[in-house]
């Protein structure tokens, strides 16, 4: 539905649009996302993960136990977008959950197959870690995860 706000509308001429969208911090961070989820998705092709399943695979590898709430908080990811995301990796069967009756929360941990996939994925995604660094230098590689580190912080 269109909102109609009338003719005393304050307008933004083009030339204040671009000033914003040179400082957005949001407008940079998305665009870096997408380039890097790029990066990440055409090096984890080969075993049919995507980069967002392998940050969560490789946030439930990281636990021996772990619970769908402690990942959403971990990847500051809202708890029906993780639950989404989770879907395809159990029908894979990759993970399983168990529980989440009640007060309790879901277990979440990776099977023998999934266990496999993400040692694969593992292995090509040190080849793009290490090829995106290069490019960046390892100290810009460095500051920019404690800049993201502080952003993530900072907007939570």
């Amino acid at each position: 539905m269109k909102m109609d706000y009338g003719s005393d509308t304050p307008q933004i001429s083009p030339l204040q649009a671009q000033a914003i969208v040179e400082v957005c911090l949001c407008h940079h961070v998305r665009r870096t996302a997408r380039a890097v989820t790029r990066l990440f998705d055409e090096a984890l092709q080969p075993t049919g993960v995507k980069a967002a399943q392998f940050n969560i695979l490789a946030a439930i590898a990281a636990r021996d136990v772990t619970s769908a709430a402690e990942i959403s908080k971990l990847l500051a990811m809202d708890r029906t977008t993780l639950s989404r995301n989770l879907k395809p990796l159990r029908e894979a069967g990759y993970i399983t959950t168990e529980g989440g009756a009640g007060r309790r929360p879901d277990v979440l941990s990776l099977t023998a197959t999934g266990r496999v996939i993400f040692s694969r994925a593992a292995d090509l995604w040190r080849q793009a870690q290490g090829q995106l660094t290069g490019r960046l230098g390892p100290g810009q590689a460095g500051l920019l995860l404690q800049t993201l580190d502080a952003a993530t912080l900072a907007a939570l």
